[in-house]
């Protein structure tokens, strides 16, 4: 599929994040990915991992899930290409160097999760390699960000850091409660960075992604499941399924309808009423040659073909050069 230039991106480009919500279960992942298309999101994204490489065994409960949770390379490339069946761009996180790896030949774009944001051994060689990266921004403060920002350009140079990489706000907690959502970080991001910045959703409900798109993020990822209770992993519950999903995208792009582009001239569809409700000037009684125009003797009516409103300072003080009957409109050839 064709690669994504961040800097150019036309419309709020939207990730289901399916994750770990299939609980490695290869149908439910493509099920997962077949209900996205649906849904008319723009990408899905997993996460890539041999547990060995991610998780000590010393926590046992916690490696036996993700064990549980794992998909092979194989599944992923078949995963991969039944999204671009479906005009999906695939997306992963990888969680060790060896996924990094698979993910840098079988992916579309490699998303840096906020728990491996410092983890440099990784994040060079994704960096360095030609994928578009997406970072989340979850467990840093602005500094650690410029660091990283610094860090990117050294091994890529700016130009294409601009072009491959797109940063998103993110808060690592699951589910975010509304006061630690924190939106207006996007705005600061998009103002102290100059990347495009996106929003990588934890919270319930969907107003936080309706309020990030209209902030400008230009990405938007949320998580998606089959079924808020499918089981009792944690990523389920804070997650959008079909109809929240659909709803959500369908909020998204109208209100990149709402927001239109970063300037100020008329619309096409006022310019109907330029002739219309603009105000000429009438004489408010007879006025005789050689009087003054002042603003007793004249009277502001919205008039047909009234597209040039006379400047006040321009006319006021004028002299009448012949005579106007009261309620006839004053002509600029009628003052001196």
């Amino acid at each position: 599929m064709r690669k994504i230039n961040f800097k150019k991106l036309k419309k709020t480009f939207i990730i289901a994040e399916i994750g770990n919500n299939h609980e490695g279960n290869f149908k439910l992942a493509k099920k997962l990915i077949y209900l996205a298309y649906k849904a008319k999101v723009d990408a899905v994204k997993f996460q890539t991992f041999n547990t060995e490489d991610f998780i000590n065994k010393k926590e046992k409960k916690r490696f036996k899930k993700l064990k549980k949770f794992e998909l092979t390379e194989k599944q992923f490339i078949e995963l991969k290409k039944f999204a671009h069946s479906k005009k999906l761009k695939f997306i992963s996180t990888p969680l060790d160097i060896k996924s990094a790896d698979f993910l840098i030949q079988n992916s579309d774009i490699i998303k840096i999760a906020s728990s491996d944001n410092n983890f440099f051994p990784m994040i060079d060689k994704i960096i360095s390699s030609k994928k578009n990266k997406i970072i989340s921004t979850g467990l840093t403060n602005i500094n650690e960000i410029f660091f990283l920002r610094n860090r990117i350009y050294k091994l890529i140079g700016r130009k294409l850091a601009h072009e491959r990489i797109a940063f998103l706000h993110c808060v690592t907690s699951y589910p975010v409660k509304d006061e630690f959502a924190n939106l207006d970080s996007i705005k600061y991001l998009i103002d102290k960075l100059n990347f495009v910045i996106g929003y990588s959703d934890h919270t319930l409900g969907l107003e936080a992604t309706s309020i990030a798109t209209s902030m400008g993020a230009k990405i938007i990822e949320k998580h998606f499941t089959i079924d808020k209770y499918f089981s009792n992993f944690r990523d389920h519950f804070l997650s959008a399924d079909f109809k929240e999903m659909t709803e959500m995208v369908k909020k998204i792009r109208k209100i990149e309808l709402l927001k239109g582009s970063y300037q100020k001239k008329i619309q096409q569809c006022e310019k109907i009423f330029l002739n219309s409700i603009r105000r000429a000037p009438y004489a408010s009684h007879q006025i005789d040659k050689g009087e003054l125009l002042t603003l007793e003797n004249t009277k502001f009516l919205r008039s047909t073909n009234s597209k040039n409103f006379f400047n006040m300072k321009n006319i006021v003080g004028k002299k009448f050069i012949k005579s106007v009957k009261k309620d006839k409109k004053i002509l600029k050839k009628n003052i001196i």
